[in-house]
């Protein structure tokens, strides 16, 4: 079964004027989710507080769900960015600590998927699938020569002598995670914030591999 896609934008700007015009808009939907909330988003407050033409906005954007959509890809690209400047804090924290640069992680993915659902939670829930920010990291890290989660894990995990083929355990070790995260982003996305919730998520992993 193929799943939904969110709407997209109808053109790409290419002229100055455009790129103004696109980042306004762009701009406008970040300050009226910020100041009063998903609910009050509606193209035409969009274009009030960009100072835009309700006509000009059409141009670009059929639907306030298509910029939306944009905007998640730009703050994609944001979250993508700071995770990757994370990278080497992980990797120095990996050479000591399993369960610290585990606690880490947990912490980083809980944060990112916290930041991406506060924007818009509605918006969020429905199109995840198309912001997966675990998968676009991975993709990120490897166009800059970092190693993919996976690759990293591993030899991670044969570093801290855990038990088991760690190729099958690094699968099952994401696999769990990402599972039990996207879980709660469903059924209680406040869990994602409980530093309880993010200890026991710790344990689960620390008595898997030890």
């Amino acid at each position: 079964m193929t799943e939904k896609q969110p709407p997209r934008a109808r053109k790409l700007p290419k002229q100055s004027r455009s790129l103004f015009t696109v980042h306004a808009i762009q701009q406008a939907c970040l300050k009226i989710l910020d100041e009063e909330g998903a609910a009050k988003l509606t193209t035409q407050r969009i274009a009030d507080v960009a100072g835009v033409n309700i006509a000009s906005l059409y141009q670009y954007f059929p639907s306030k769900e298509a910029i939306l959509a944009d905007v998640y890809d730009k703050t994609m690209v944001e979250l993508a960015e700071q995770a990757s400047q994370r990278f080497r804090e992980f990797n120095r924290l990996s050479n000591h600590s399993l369960s610290d640069t585990l606690a880490k992680i947990i912490d980083l993915e809980c944060e990112q998927l916290l930041a991406l659902l506060k924007l818009d939670p509605d918006f969020f829930r429905e199109y995840q699938h198309s912001f997966d920010i675990h998968r676009y990291i991975n993709e990120l890290t490897q166009l800059q020569n970092n190693p993919s989660w996976q690759a990293w894990l591993e030899p991670f995990l044969v570093k801290h002598q855990c038990k088991g083929n760690p190729r099958f355990r690094s699968r099952l070790i994401e696999q769990t995670l990402q599972g039990n995260l996207r879980q709660a982003l469903i059924e209680q996305a406040d869990l994602l914030a409980d530093p309880e919730f993010r200890e026991e998520l710790l344990q689960l992993l620390l008595a898997y591999l030890q």
